[in-house]
């Protein structure tokens, strides 16, 4: 049998794609240091089992301001001493190979830095796919990059 390479390789960008599609993201990637911004987390769910709760740790730089409503989910918002908001809880259901976006409000930090978003999601079986590791893990933290 010979193999032919490059009958493979349509294949390989297909699969590498898919798996970048797959892992939590936060738009937009880039934003302006002291900014006003609208943030979408994309959360999508490859287990074959309901995605029930999704769990966002803000990071301590971005002064989140509102957490907007998404039809079908209910969120508890965590909020410090102070009341400043650090994290959110939503509680619903996504189905096996759906994708739900969350938005929230922030005013970013006035100087550069990176954003790091600790975001867990737990399914209705009890399993967790943590998205909280460093670029280039299993499951890397989604991160924003704040320019002046």
């Amino acid at each position: 049998m010979i193999v032919r390479p490059r009958l493979f390789a349509p294949i390989l960008a297909f699969a590498a794609a898919s798996a970048l599609l797959a892992h939590v993201t936060v738009s937009p990637k880039e934003s302006g240091a002291g900014a006003a911004q609208k943030y979408t987390l994309r959360v999508p769910n490859e287990k074959a089992v309901a995605n029930v709760r999704i769990e966002v740790e803000f990071p301590s730089g971005a002064e989140v301001t509102a957490v907007d409503d998404q039809a079908g989910w209910k969120v508890d918002l965590k909020k410090d001493s102070a009341g400043k908001i650090t994290g959110a809880a939503w509680v619903g259901s996504l189905d096996a190979k759906g994708i739900v976006d969350l938005s929230f409000s922030a005013k970013n930090p006035k100087e550069e830095t990176k954003l790091v978003w600790k975001v867990v999601q737990v399914y209705k079986d009890g399993s967790k796919s943590d998205w909280t590791g460093p670029a280039g893990s299993k499951g890397p933290a989604p991160v924003t990059t704040i320019k002046p």
